[in-house]
């Protein structure tokens, strides 16, 4: 089934590029990855400062439940998962009624960090097959799913495939912390907060983003 879903992300990261800031959003990028309590408070900071009515903090507004996007691999007991830390933080400075982990990898994928070539990298339906979805028992009326980076938006598409399945008349969306840019070579600015709305096609299993 296709569908189009609202995402946000709030700083960019340049994979490729060699000026200063892109190194720098290298080293944020890095840090977020690592559940960095430092870069995720600076993050939040930012958020806030957005206007009132902005669609990105109307995300996290009302009764929005927080879901972090699983790993790569399934979570071993005390391993990090560092969108689950990303969203505990968000949710104690009042961004979020709650973190719920409605999502499960079953089995590990490889990492989309592993490959160059885009097309190597796992499809939406390669990530779908790998999860499941753990629901409560109360009805849910708005999700964001939380992740750290975002590239191709593979992941984040399964995993709303799989909440919709559960939930078919939630308001789902999905915000990242980063969003890379892996063709700038010169990046003039981490801090650029996005909304804007992706595509899953399923008739390729193709993720079309806006830019």
């Amino acid at each position: 089934m296709s569908f189009d879903i609202q995402f946000a992300t709030m700083l960019e990261f340049a994979t490729r590029g060699t000026n200063d800031i892109a190194l720098k959003s290298r080293q944020i990028a890095g840090n977020l990855k690592a559940g960095n309590a430092k870069i995720i408070e600076r993050l939040i900071y930012h958020i806030k400062q957005l206007p009132e009515g902005h669609p990105i903090k109307q995300m996290f507004s009302g009764d929005s439940i927080l879901v972090p996007t699983p790993r790569s691999a399934p979570i071993v007991d005390d391993g990090l998962w560092p969108t689950k830390v990303l969203c505990n933080h968000l949710v104690a400075a009042g961004l979020g009624r709650s973190v719920q982990e409605f999502l499960i990898r079953e089995y590990k994928v490889p990492k989309s960090s592993s490959y160059s070539n885009a097309d190597q990298r796992p499809s939406c339906n390669t990530h779908f097959k790998s999860l499941s979805v753990v629901p409560p028992e109360a009805f849910i009326e708005k999700i964001t799913l939380v992740d750290d980076v975002f590239t191709l938006g593979r992941t984040s598409c399964a995993c709303v495939r799989r909440l919709t399945e559960i939930y078919p008349d939630a308001d789902i969306s999905i915000f990242s912390a980063m969003r890379t840019r892996g063709f700038v070579k010169e990046l003039e600015e981490i801090v650029k907060p996005s909304y804007s709305t992706m595509s899953y096609l399923s008739e390729n299993d193709r993720v079309r983003l806006p830019d």
